[in-house]
C-alpha cells in the first residue's frame, strides 16, 4: 500500500511537468520517420528508435526528474517521507518503465502496422528501460545542476548505448554484444520480426543480470547523495 502512494506520486508528479506530453510529442515525431523510410529497413529502424527513445531517454529523464526535486527541495525531506530509499528508486523506474512501454507499443503498433511481437517487445523495454533508469538515478545522484547533468550524462550515455550502434552496421564484438544497450536492442530486433545471431532468452537473461549492478550503483550513489544534503 504504501509503495502503491509512491508510485502514484510519482507518475503524478511527471504528469504535472509534462513528461508525458514530451513522450507523446517525441512518439509522434518517431512514427512520422518510420514511415519516410524505405521498407526493407523500417524495422530496424523501428528497433533502434526503440532502443535509443522511449527505453534509452529513461537515462535522461530520470536525471531531469531528479534535479527538478532538488530544485524543489523535496530531498532535503526525505528522512521524515515514509517511504524507504528502495521504494523511491523502483517507484522511479516503474513509472518511467510504464510510460517508455507504452510509448513503444504505440511507436511498433503504428509505425510497423503487424508483424510484431508485443510480448516479447513489452518485456524488453520494461527491463531495459529499469537498467537505464537504474544507471541515470546513479548519474543523475552526482549532478549538482543540468549543466553539470549533461556534462557526466552525455558521455556516460554514449559509453552505455554508443556501442550498440555500431551493431546496426554489422560491426560487433563480444564486448559489444554484452552492454546492456546491445541486449536491449537484440530482444527489439526479435520482437519487430528481425533475426539475431543468438537466442533471444541469452539476450533477455544478459540484460536482467544488469539489473543487480545498476541497482546496487543507484542505491548506493542515491544514499550518498542524500546523506550530502540532509535528506
Amino acid at each position: 500500500m504504501r509503495f502503491s502512494r509512491v508510485l502514484l506520486a510519482d507518475i503524478h508528479y511527471q504528469f504535472k511537468y509534462g513528461f508525458y506530453f514530451l513522450y507523446l510529442y517525441v512518439s509522434a515525431v518517431y512514427i512520422a520517420i518510420l514511415f519516410l523510410l524505405p521498407a526493407e529497413v523500417q524495422r530496424v529502424g523501428a528497433a533502434v528508435i526503440i532502443m535509443s527513445d522511449p527505453a534509452g531517454l529513461g537515462f535522461i529523464f530520470i536525471g531531469g526528474i531528479l534535479l527538478l526535486e532538488k530544485g524543489e527541495g523535496l530531498h532535503s525531506y526525505f528522512s521524515i517521507v515514509p517511504a524507504t530509499i528502495s521504494e523511491y528508486i523502483w517507484a522511479k523506474v516503474i513509472s518511467l518503465g510504464l510510460v517508455s512501454t507504452l510509448a513503444g507499443l504505440v511507436i511498433a503498433g503504428i509505425g510497423l502496422r503487424g508483424g510484431v511481437n508485443y510480448l516479447l517487445l513489452t518485456a524488453a523495454i520494461l527491463v531495459g528501460s529499469a537498467v537505464f533508469t537504474l544507471f541515470g538515478i546513479a548519474v543523475g545522484s552526482m549532478a549538482r545542476s543540468l549543466n553539470n547533468y549533461l556534462v557526466i550524462g552525455i558521455p556516460a550515455g554514449l559509453i552505455l548505448m554508443g556501442p550498440a550502434f555500431l551493431t546496426v552496421i554489422g560491426l560487433t564484438h563480444f564486448l559489444v554484444e554484452i552492454i546492456p544497450a546491445t541486449l536491449l536492442l537484440r530482444l527489439l530486433y526479435v520482437a519487430v520480426g528481425l533475426a539475431i545471431p543468438y537466442h533471444p532468452a541469452i539476450a533477455m537473461a544478459g540484460l536482467i543480470v544488469w539489473l543487480v549492478p545498476a541497482y546496487v550503483l543507484a542505491k548506493r550513489r542515491f544514499t550518498l547523495y542524500l546523506e550530502k544534503t540532509g535528506g
